[in-house]
């Protein structure tokens, strides 16, 4: 089974179709729902972050959004930071039911997650252009969690149901030490997420080490590794990593694909389809609002650029290399998929198509792929605060909106 093809169906399709089933069984089965719904307070963990961070305010106005629609019977209760639930203990948590939310990182846990930590793979698939690889790479991966069969039965099998997933912007290194050539990166200590980002460092000389993540800062502070594996807006914000890590090297590292927000599946299917649809809905407002919020993230680098806290190096001689180490991961993928996909290479295929797809939907729109020069990306960086996503939202509500809703 497949990615199903996105087509032109309004968006309001989706939402219209329910309604035109609740009003034939009249105005009071349109209420029964409501009135037959069991209060009850739903547990979110995250361990990224807090409700400040990106991914914790965009799932705060997210359930908002339902305690509203439901009239106050579903509350929320937030575990923050890990206080909960950890990055590797979230998936197992939410299946029995310590939390009913969470955030779940397949590659972190590949041998419960195959598929998901495969489907990492197109994080080599990228541009290097924050708005194309943040909105053209989040339309892909949520649509793609919403229809590709493996990767729903994957997380089903563990009583997960994947309620969104998002790309981060393109990972660069954030470094102590000046990294521009082959001989500077050479035997380099850099923290990387995984393998896809092992073999990228691997393939300029650098070694890569396992550090976790809130333990990195100290790290690169007292010299313990030279870079780290990030998103440049960690050096602004978050993590803060410009104090320790004044060499920006925005080298193109593959970037974060696919960060599921999960439910317990029991949860999920004691709703009624009217409150499935909704949160379904309010999945993709979610996602969009992470996108945008990224971009204002990025914008920051900008600011240390032009303030000259940050020193940007010239990859001209690494970024070829790293491209072609990219190109590896994405070639290789038909053949390291998972046997519970049938046809690796034509999902392979189609995954690319979508994300050509909505590449050029962003062009067509006004946004070009921005160039990996140092003048390119400083202009790339300083022109992220002007970008207005709304078109681009619109046209994905319109197009993959009934698809995910109806599901």
């Amino acid at each position: 089974m497949h990615l199903t093809k996105m087509t032109g169906v309004p968006y309001l399709a989706a939402v219209s179709a329910i309604a035109l089933v609740i009003s034939a069984g009249g105005a009071h089965a349109a209420e029964r729902w409501l009135e037959n719904l069991e209060p009850r307070t739903l547990k979110l963990a995250d361990f990224s972050g807090d409700q400040n961070a990106n991914f914790g305010a965009a799932m705060v106005k997210w359930e908002e959004a339902i305690t509203e629609f439901t009239e106050g019977k579903i509350t929320f209760e937030n575990y923050w930071s890990a206080s909960l639930l950890g990055a590797l203990d979230t998936a197992e948590g939410v299946a029995d039911g310590v939390a009913d939310i969470g955030l779940v990182l397949a590659s972190y846990i590949p041998q419960e997650f195959p598929v998901g930590a495969w489907f990492y793979g197109f994080g080599s698939a990228l541009t290097g252009s924050t708005v194309h690889d943040v909105a053209a790479g989040g339309a892909t991966a949520l649509e793609t969690a919403y229809t590709f069969q493996p990767l729903i039965e994957e997380f089903a099998e563990h009583n997960l149901k994947i309620l969104q997933t998002t790309s981060t912007p393109p990972y660069n290194l954030l470094c102590n030490t000046p990294v521009s050539t082959l001989e500077d990166a050479k035997g380099k200590r850099m923290r990387t997420s995984g393998p896809v980002w092992a073999d990228e460092v691997a393939a300029i000389g650098a070694t890569s080490v396992s550090i976790a993540f809130n333990e990195t800062y100290e790290a690169l502070q007292r010299g313990v590794i030279d870079c780290i594996g990030q998103n440049p807006y960690q050096l602004a914000s978050a993590m803060t990593y410009k104090d320790v890590a004044k060499e920006y090297v925005p080298v193109t590292l593959s970037h974060m694909q696919s960060s599921a927000w999960v439910m317990n599946l029991d949860t999920w299917n004691s709703f009624p389809p009217e409150l499935q649809a909704f949160i379904n809905e309010q999945n993709i407002i979610a996602a969009s609002n992470i996108w945008k919020t990224y971009l204002e993230l990025e914008a920051k680098v900008g600011d240390l650029i032009t303030a000259e806290e940050i020193r940007v190096n010239d990859v001209s001689e690494l970024e070829p290399v790293i491209a072609e180490q990219r190109a590896k991961t994405v070639a290789a993928m038909a053949e390291t998929a998972p046997p519970a996909i049938e046809n690796p290479q034509e999902e392979v295929d189609r995954y690319l198509e979508r994300l050509d797809y909505w590449r050029q939907v962003l062009i067509d729109q006004g946004h070009p792929i921005a160039e990996r020069s140092p003048a390119a990306i400083m202009d790339a960086f300083t022109g992220l605060s002007d970008v207005d996503l709304s078109g681009f939202i619109e046209t994905y509500k319109e197009e993959a909106g009934p698809v995910i809703i109806g599901q």
